[in-house]
């Protein structure tokens, strides 16, 4: 099998490249520099494109990950938010044009999304199938989307990974969050009563294979734990993990002043998301409990 995958050199990208790897599959990463790609990626026989020209038309692949897009995690003024929905928007764009070209099309497209596509609603459990509210989060990733559903016109089977907050070793929130945990100076966000729904990476990673190998699934995938948890209940679960006190509130106001929006919309607000779809398909989580993930990782 091969695969072509875009955003090889993120967070999650990096361990789904050493898991189809592992599987035996062929690997190609578009990339926008080749020779720090190959230094993030220090796997053999993975193979480096900087422009979609490179593609031939006769060449074969059978599925596409696209995860590529400028990070959210930093204040959004007018211009970065083009920036943000741009990023996302042209190369799928771009890419699924290509796709259109090749003799032999990919039979899945599985694209990046995230959970602030339903935007802020509180304590509401929200399923593959529930409403949106309007906001930044879901404008951009509703936009996300909406381009990768060209593919489908393509014959491709989409898949639509709205993934929450991803739990991992080497990046991601807890990158950020675990030192200040450490030092004992950590604790909930604002008043702490915001929803979290994540995901550990070990999971994460499964279910793009999951996707894979299960040929009817298809559409919008809610890639959470099936037990999001609020924001003080994971401040106070990774204290415990950690042997460290959590009762370092961080005031709103700060939060806000610091970012913005961003913080409104990421950080003060969440969703509460289940993976409906998925364990409707038989889709067992390894990392089923935030406690469970915490302690593998941390450890």
């Amino acid at each position: 099998m091969r695969i072509l995958i875009t955003g090889g050199t993120g967070f999650i990208g990096k361990m789904l490249c050493s898991s189809f790897k592992a599987k035996g599959y062929d690997v190609c990463v578009l990339t926008r520099n080749a020779r720090k790609a190959k230094l993030c990626l220090p796997l053999k026989d993975i193979h480096f494109i900087e422009n979609l020209k490179d593609i031939k038309s006769d060449e074969h692949i059978d599925v596409v990950v696209n995860l590529a897009g400028a990070t959210i995690a930093k204040r959004w003024t007018t211009a970065y938010k083009k920036t943000i929905i741009n990023s996302r928007k042209d190369l799928t764009q771009a890419l699924i044009e290509k796709l259109s070209t090749l003799k032999h099309k990919p039979a899945l497209f599985i694209n990046g999304s995230a959970i602030g596509y339903y935007g802020p609603q509180g304590d509401d459990v929200l399923s593959e199938d529930s409403p949106s509210v309007q906001s930044f989060s879901h404008e951009l990733c509703a936009t996300w989307e909406q381009e990768a559903l060209k593919a489908k016109t393509l014959g491709m089977r989409l898949c639509l990974l709205r993934t929450g907050v991803v739990l991992g070793e080497g990046g991601g929130v807890l990158a950020q969050m675990r030192l200040p945990f450490l030092m004992g100076v950590g604790g909930p966000i604002g008043n702490g009563k915001q929803w979290m729904s994540w995901i550990h990476m070990v999971d994460m990673v499964r279910l793009v294979h999951f996707c894979i190998e299960h040929p009817e699934l298809e559409g919008p995938l809610n890639a959470t734990s099936p037990n999001p948890v609020t924001n003080q209940v994971f401040a106070q679960t990774l204290a415990k993990t950690l042997h460290r006190p959590a009762f370092c509130k961080m005031p709103a106001w700060v939060m806000r002043l610091l970012y913005g929006q961003m913080a409104h919309e990421l950080l003060l607000t969440g969703q509460r998301v289940v993976p409906t779809k998925l364990t409707q398909h038989g889709f067992s989580f390894i990392y089923p409990s935030l406690e469970m993930a915490l302690l593998a990782i941390c450890r």
